[in-house]
């Protein structure tokens, strides 16, 4: 089970990026037609250049973004619970944590009303993404050469503590 989690994560990674370069680009291109695009004195902002359309696009992308985060943030507790080794945990951890503090700023571009737009913060979408890809690689790897047992007591190799290489 742990396997398939992983290899979701991984694909969640990469749709993530996808979906945060696209929203940001639709995002930044509302946001400077409204601030550049042509003002028709008598009926206003049309529909393409009203301040409302950059503000709910960006609430669009933070709601998206909160279903990846949802989602690595399910991948990462499954990861501390189920599989029992040190690398995997600290990974975990790690992850829960820039999954919270990424959660929050997205709490924050969504409660902000157009102050901070979604093609802002989306950058620091593509590293975290690029974080949860390595973490979800790890974890992979993790899974699958612990899934049999195959520790190293049954290698051969004995080690002190009874913890795998990876952890010392």
């Amino acid at each position: 089970m742990n396997k398939a989690l992983y290899i979701i994560g991984i694909v969640f990674s990469v749709l993530f990026i996808s979906v945060a370069a696209y929203y940001m680009n639709v995002v930044w291109d509302a946001r400077w037609d409204y601030i550049y695009g042509d003002y028709d004195w008598m009926g206003g902002y049309d529909e393409y250049t009203s301040p409302d359309r950059y503000r709910s696009l960006s609430l669009v992308a933070c709601l998206w973004s909160m279903l990846f985060f949802l989602s690595f943030l399910a991948i990462d507790i499954m990861g501390l619970i189920k599989i029992k080794t040190m690398t995997t945990k600290v990974l975990s951890i790690i992850g829960i944590s820039i999954t919270g503090i990424c959660f929050m700023f997205n709490l924050v571009v969504m409660s902000s009303e157009g102050g901070i737009s979604y093609d802002e913060i989306a950058p620091a979408w593509f590293i975290y993404c690029l974080i949860m890809l390595a973490f979800s690689i790890v974890g992979l790897v993790q899974s699958v050469k612990f899934a049999n047992g195959s520790t190293n007591q049954q290698k051969g190799i004995v080690n002190k503590e009874g913890s795998d290489l990876l952890d010392s």
